[in-house]
């Protein structure tokens, strides 16, 4: 789901359970991304390896965990997070969350954003958020290995048997979505199952 601007900037990304983004990339610098965050909206924990990020609040409250720590984010408040640490955030009001988050170094986050979109629009994910298919996620987390990882895979897996299944994946049509594409309707397009 997403939609165009008419100045030819970067469409809204939409996933269809309360989440928008619109991504400012940088010559690999930094992504900026503006998101808006329905309520009931909570992400799973997850780390990014090889990224720093931080979040700015411009409207509601964000609930943040970040290692051990849990606290919320008031408007005009920011927080960041070092590379590898465990996070999970959600939107702590009960009206719309906005804010800014930036990755630093922005490596390949946009294009797994991208992805996931792609997964959402052909209802490949699930009702967390994540995708359906074992051999789909799979090859999303080996292919974006340095940008996210989610934390309830533990270590001996993320290693030898994602990459199997990826494989797997793959070789039976069950990759990544392309979601570097677009569609006449500025929408990322895929070519997973």
């Amino acid at each position: 789901m997403g939609t165009s601007d008419p100045d030819g900037a970067e469409p809204t990304l939409e996933t269809s359970f309360g989440e928008r983004f619109v991504l400012d990339e940088t010559d690999g610098e930094s992504l900026r991304i503006e998101t808006t965050l329905d309520p009931g909206v909570r992400r799973p924990l997850h780390s990014h390896p090889k990224q720093d990020e931080r979040f700015l609040v411009h409207e509601g409250r964000l609930g943040l965990a970040v290692g051990s720590e849990e606290f919320v984010l008031e408007p005009g408040e920011e927080e960041g997070v070092a590379a590898g640490t465990p996070h999970t955030f959600w939107n702590a009001s009960d009206g719309v969350l906005r804010m800014t988050t930036e990755h630093l170094p922005a490596l390949r986050f946009a294009d797994f954003l991208r992805a996931m979109v792609a997964l959402d629009r052909e209802d490949g994910l699930d009702a967390d958020g994540m995708p359906a298919n074992p051999l789909v996620g799979a090859a999303l987390l080996h292919e974006y290995r340095d940008e996210m990882r989610p934390a309830d895979i533990p270590a001996p897996v993320r290693r030898v048997v994602v990459p199997v299944l990826a494989t797997v994946g793959n070789a039976f049509g069950y990759g990544v979505p392309d979601g570097s594409r677009s569609d006449a309707d500025g929408v990322a397009s895929s070519t997973s199952r």
